[in-house]
């Protein structure tokens, strides 16, 4: 059954690569932290797009980053490539301090906007572990 969900993903992927419009971009982060961010846009269809993304925080004495793979939808477009968007997906956060590390997976929802090839994001992250609560954060990218 993995085999057949793995296949099915990676044929989805490849089609979207093949007949829509690879974008990727880099820009600033913050989550509790200020980082760097480096993404990428796989358009599905029509209003449909995934996101994955990768941000390293700058944290004193600690490495800290995450991953996330967010689906977004938009809801409404200004001009032509302005859109309103609502985005959603699961996230691996790591952190290394001292000898020591911790992972957490966590899941983003919230909203963006894109003018031009900037895109400005508003997010709430939920990070699963006893001591986390729920974050807001943002982002700030330009796509290439």
């Amino acid at each position: 059954m993995k085999k057949i969900i793995y296949t099915a993903l990676f044929l989805s992927l490849f089609t979207s690569i093949s007949y829509g419009q690879l974008s990727v971009g880099a820009g600033a982060t913050y989550l509790n932290d200020v980082g760097v961010q480096l993404r990428a846009q796989l358009p599905l269809v029509d209003g449909f797009d995934v996101e994955p993304k990768f941000s390293y925080y700058f944290v004193d004495d600690a490495t800290s980053w995450s991953v996330d793979v967010d689906a977004t939808y938009d809801l409404i477009t200004f001009g032509e490539s302005n859109p309103l968007y609502v985005l959603t997906g699961p996230a691996l956060y790591r952190t290394s301090f001292n000898g020591g590390s911790d992972s957490n997976l966590g899941y983003n929802f919230g909203a963006g906007l894109g003018i031009n090839h900037l895109r400005f994001e508003l997010k709430y992250t939920t990070i699963f572990c006893d001591e986390c609560n729920g974050q807001i954060g943002g982002n700030l990218a330009y796509m290439f």
